[in-house]
């Protein structure tokens, strides 16, 4: 009896003293994240800003725009994640997705953060990981295809004399790939979603092949889950468009805030979904820099007039602006429960267990 006394005694100054450490990395490790970023950008970029007079009423507009486009995106992947089966309240998927936003910022792309949520999900729902690994994608790939018609948008409504030429490749070019892209994208949704038992054969008789039959098996009946909900995934889509319409809205404030001759809000319905699909290539921390470059090159080439505008400053302040929104994802990180930890330190431990090749196997 004494002794199984001492050694509860002896056990809980440890698990205080973990429990303190724990909740001094809660406080501490977003700050630094925040800090390294603001850090990392250069010092004529802060120069510039300085000098420049800004409209500050239109930047708070452009702020409040991009957040409203953000919770229009989390609630996007509520939806889808309702339509597999997985049981999750609303506001808990804005707590979520707001910490993933935050965790995005320090992964390569801006994909980074979703293996959190996929990860959350899949410890709370066992038997349910490959359907919550399918919520991100499709939520990642709905996002995609509402860039793609914008894009699609924006060179349809441009009025420009000159046809400009990005990377060697000219505007018809480009449309045509772009052209490409959406009708394979359509296609792929419309069979997906719409299509009957047909394809459920078809499915059934891929998954017998021998290197693709197994990936089929296991990603073919999350995605066709979506066949049942139709609406819910239409809706999806028009949140889409909608996100990535008020992400170009709030750039456009952006620039009108900082310089007399920016870009039309048309152009930039061109400019502004180049830039953010670039920058969800896996290549910087939630595409910082690659968003800068993009934006600045395509400011000289889209416009149909000269503009007095920098593009790399105005995609400097829109970095800005989703680092401030950012923050608000600290709080979401610092009042997290103990289930949010165990599965954030779960991702850190196991960064590959997530990836195509074990999708089938069930976590417990």
């Amino acid at each position: 009896m004494v002794d199984s006394v001492n050694s509860e005694t002896t056990q809980r100054p440890g698990r205080t003293s973990r429990e303190i450490a724990t909740t001094i990395l809660k406080l501490v490790a977003p700050v630094l994240i925040i800090g390294f970023l603001l850090w990392r950008m250069p010092a004529s970029a802060w120069q510039q800003l300085s000098e420049r007079a800004i409209n500050f009423p239109l930047l708070a507009a452009a702020l409040g725009v991009a957040m409203t486009a953000l919770i229009v995106s989390f609630v996007r992947w509520w939806v889808l994640v309702r339509c597999q089966g997985i049981p999750l309240r609303l506001l808990e998927s804005l707590r979520l997705s707001s910490i993933c936003f935050l965790l995005s910022f320090v992964s390569a792309g801006s994909v980074g953060g979703d293996l959190f949520k996929a990860v959350f999900l899949a410890r709370r729902s066992p038997g349910k990981r490959v359907a919550a690994v399918a919520s991100v994608f499709v939520d990642r790939g709905s996002g995609m295809y509402g860039l793609l018609l914008l894009v699609s948008f924006g060179l349809l409504i441009r009025n420009a004399n000159d046809p400009f030429v990005f990377n060697g490749i000219s505007v018809e070019n480009i449309k045509w790939i772009v052209g490409g892209m959406l009708a394979t994208g359509t296609a792929i949704l419309l069979v997906l979603v719409l299509g009957g038992k047909f394809v459920d054969r078809v499915i059934r008789k891929l998954s017998g092949i021998a290197v693709i039959g197994p990936a089929i098996a296991k990603i073919g009946p999350p995605l066709r889950a979506f066949h049942d909900h139709p609406w819910a995934f239409a809706l999806s889509l028009l949140m889409s468009v909608c996100v990535q319409g008020l992400f170009v809205l709030s750039m456009y404030l952006i620039a009108t805030s900082m310089y007399a001759s920016p870009p039309t809000l048309a152009e930039h319905f061109v400019i502004v979904p180049i830039g953010m699909l670039a920058s969800a290539l896996p290549i910087t921390p939630a595409g910082i820099g690659v968003l800068e470059v993009t934006i600045e090159t395509l400011y000289h080439l889209v416009p149909a007039r000269a503009t007095d505008a920098s593009g790399t400053l105005v995609a400097l302040v829109f970095e800005l602006v989703k680092l401030v929104i950012a923050g608000f994802g600290m709080i979401f990180y610092w009042t997290a429960g103990k289930d949010v930890q165990e599965s954030l330190e779960y991702v850190e431990e196991h960064p590959d267990e997530f990836d195509t090749e074990s999708l089938g196997e069930v976590h417990q």
